[in-house]
């Protein structure tokens, strides 16, 4: 769980005063096509009262770039919330687009900011959240969706790069990027989420410039309990 909540976390934005106490379930929604709408639950597990803000962005990914988008597809209900100490509050998203027709999921995702109230440093940090949770809309008709990934190994001038390509109709979640070499040797590469793939996208991550020579990259792709393996190293042995 912890491992998850650390996934959902997009970035610790400037700090202001006192801790924070936001937290954000699920980490992850995935709405099917006759389904209307879906539950996000923003709990304040602190002391102080938290006001945050909910909005929805088309997710795409450009160029090896995540690029988000203000959208309708999808809205959130109540957009602001006010929690106080140890409450939670309910945050519907609802689907205002039709199912896609292509076969093919889209991706959103749900940013929830928190807002910083009535603070005043005194000499301390707080550091305000910000979740950033991914959404995905089936297709019309609900037809088997699967990620179909093709990977190589690039060499750059700034070293070793791991290329993914998704030809699939569905999103590739992948974590826990590993080097296996003879005797089944294993160094952790890429520990815990590296990033998504979303369908007909193509991204880029760098490699440790320590990565010895041979073997193959395995990674954990959407969650699964067995790795999969990803590219063999072109530099052999």
């Amino acid at each position: 769980m912890a491992k998850a909540a650390a996934m959902a976390i997009a970035a610790i934005v400037a700090p202001v005063a006192l801790g924070s106490g936001l937290q954000v379930t699920p980490i992850g929604l995935r709405l099917a096509a006759k389904t209307p709408a879906e539950a996000l639950w923003l709990t304040n597990t602190g002391n102080d009262p938290i006001q945050a803000q909910v909005r929805v962005f088309r997710w795409t990914q450009v160029n090896g770039e995540d690029v988000l988008a203000p959208s309708r597809d999808l809205v959130v209900s109540p957009p602001m919330v006010a929690i106080a100490p140890g409450d939670r509050q309910l945050v519907r998203v609802i689907r205002q687009a039709t199912p896609p027709e292509d076969g093919v999921e889209s991706a959103y995702r749900i940013l929830v900011d928190e807002l910083p109230v009535g603070m005043t440093t005194k000499g301390g940090l707080t550091f305000v959240l910000r979740y950033s949770i991914p959404v995905f809309l089936a297709p019309a008709g609900n037809p088997a969706t699967k990620a179909a990934l093709e990977t190589t190994w690039e060499e750059t001038a700034t070293g070793a790069r791991l290329r993914v390509h998704n030809s699939g109709n569905a999103h590739a979640q992948i974590a826990d990027v590993t080097w296996q070499g003879p005797e089944d040797r294993r160094d952790m590469l890429l520990s815990g989420l590296v990033g998504y793939a979303l369908p007909g996208s193509t991204m880029r991550w760098n490699l440790p410039a320590d990565v010895p020579s041979g073997g193959v990259l395995r990674a954990r792709i959407n969650g699964e309990a067995s790795e999969s393996t990803l590219v063999v190293d072109p530099r052999g042995p």
